[in-house]
């Protein structure tokens, strides 16, 4: 008996040494188990590429009294097709994602893309409230830069930048002529869910109520009427599973698309740029 409950003792003292090394170790265990959001959803880099391959404009924008954000506007180097409201995901920047921009540009696109609080040359801390408001604000202005140009206008969110893309077509359905979701989230809890999966973190994720309900793709999504939507999702993707896609596109109300790939996340970009293209082109017929 007397060595049972030392191999339990020891055990314990095991487990509890790898929860502390885990917590210690990993940020993103840290932060959630902190319900820190800044670094729980959000993988910003302050590295600048070179963008000097670009035709291009950098406006600054003041979205709080102490929060001002960058945005680009990129040119096409074709004749104008369209413009892209580019809503990129979690990680890095604008100009780390640069094999983003390029097949659109070099087909007719104008793309204009933004770094959220934090993210690049922004200044500040991002959060869930923050860069929904900073990508409420470079909208207005995206519509503002673009005004004069008689082509449609496209929202396209990417993985996180999905969610946001689905709240902005929602509050803009007549500035908008279509939406591309890929890869994206249903819901910040889903992010967890599908992020955190080890049985010790399941303890430490909360109620789907208990994350930031002002916007969630799954439920929104329903409200939007008779704009065109393209939702793309990788039977591949590890970091958002297949079956968000497959969720997102039933709760979407026509006219609508599914295109499954088998890329990695968010790769649809650079892997299938060719067809992307066509489809975008059939988007907006």
């Amino acid at each position: 008996m007397k060595k049972l409950i030392k191999i339990i003792v020891v055990l314990l003292i095991l487990v509890t040494a790898y929860g502390i090394f885990k917590y210690q170790s990993d940020p993103y265990i840290k932060a959630l188990v902190n319900n820190d959001e800044s670094k729980l959803f959000y993988r910003p880099s302050t590295e600048i590429q070179n963008l000097d391959d670009f035709e291009y404009s950098e406006n600054i924008l003041s979205v709080e009294d102490s929060i001002k954000i960058h945005t680009y506007l990129f040119n096409p180097k074709t004749e104008l097709k369209a413009n892209v409201f580019l809503i990129r995901g979690n990680s890095g920047n604008t100009s780390q994602g640069k094999e983003l921009i390029t097949p659109l540009i070099d087909n007719g696109f104008k793309v204009y893309s933004t770094d959220w609080r934090g993210y690049g040359k922004s200044n500040g801390i991002p959060n869930y409230k923050g860069v929904m408001k900073d990508t409420q604000t470079a909208f207005v202005d995206f519509l503002n830069q673009t005004k004069n140009d008689s082509v449609k206008t496209i929202v396209y969110g990417m993985s996180l930048g999905g969610q946001l893309a689905v709240k902005l077509a929602r509050d803009n359905q007549t500035k908008i002529d279509a939406l591309v979701l890929d890869g994206a989230l249903e819901s910040a809890h889903s992010f967890i869910t599908d992020n955190f999966r080890e049985f010790y973190l399941q303890s430490f994720t909360k109620n789907p109520e208990n994350y930031n309900q002002e916007y969630v793709a799954i439920r929104d999504i329903t409200d939007i009427k008779n704009i065109p939507k393209l939702i793309i999702h990788s039977t591949e993707d590890r970091a958002v599973p297949f079956q968000r896609g497959q969720n997102l596109f039933a709760k979407a109300k026509e006219p609508k698309m599914f295109w499954e790939t088998n890329t990695g996340h968010i790769k649809t970009l650079t892997d299938l740029p060719e067809e992307l293209i066509e489809k975008l082109n059939a988007l907006m017929r």
